[in-house]
């Protein structure tokens, strides 16, 4: 009897799916997927959109430190940010990472997401105000050099762009992510 219902219901269900299918609209805003990079992509242009706001601070340069390295290898590995609806938002991340980490003093050849946890880290326990953890954390990626640097960002007009065209990116019609 449970089988029989089953088969029944079976239509019922897949319904919504196969209209889905047929219409216009992508089967993802049906069924949301999760990224993590959402809200922060969203947020960028507020959080350091402008160089003003994360100068002399340590805790948001730190924060858009870690988040234009987790874009960029976003953009360059994960299939939700492979391919944009913006041909340019790759390279622009990409310029973004290499103008923050030149101002940082940090090196090209370690990998965004060894930087990314690096920076998010120090960037959490900056808030707690633990500068000696938060050099600890930013050793791969120059230590206590990069941590002094981190209250003396210059201009960064790059990273500005790359803030806005994320938030361009996640925000556009028909992304549900």
């Amino acid at each position: 009897m449970k089988r029989a219902s089953l088969l029944l219901a079976l239509p019922l269900l897949a319904a919504p799916i196969l209209a889905a299918c047929s219409d216009d609209r992508a089967l993802s805003d049906y069924i949301p997927v999760a990224d993590p990079l959402r809200e922060p992509a969203r947020a960028a242009p507020f959080e350091y959109g402008r160089s003003g706001w994360i100068q002399g601070s340590p805790v948001r340069a730190a924060q858009a430190a870690a988040e234009i390295e987790a874009f960029t290898d976003a953009a360059e590995n994960d299939p939700l940010w492979t391919h944009p609806r913006s041909a340019v938002l790759l390279p622009q991340l990409q310029i973004a990472r290499r103008e923050f980490r030149e101002a940082l003093g940090v090196s090209p050849r370690i990998p965004s997401a060894v930087a990314a946890r690096s920076f998010a880290t120090a960037a959490e326990a900056l808030r707690r105000y633990n500068e000696p953890a938060a050099a600890a954390a930013l050793g791969p990626v120059g230590g206590t050099a990069t941590l002094a640097r981190l209250s003396n960002l210059p201009r960064l007009p790059r990273v500005e762009e790359a803030a806005q065209a994320v938030a361009i990116e996640v925000n556009q019609p028909g992304r549900n992510r």
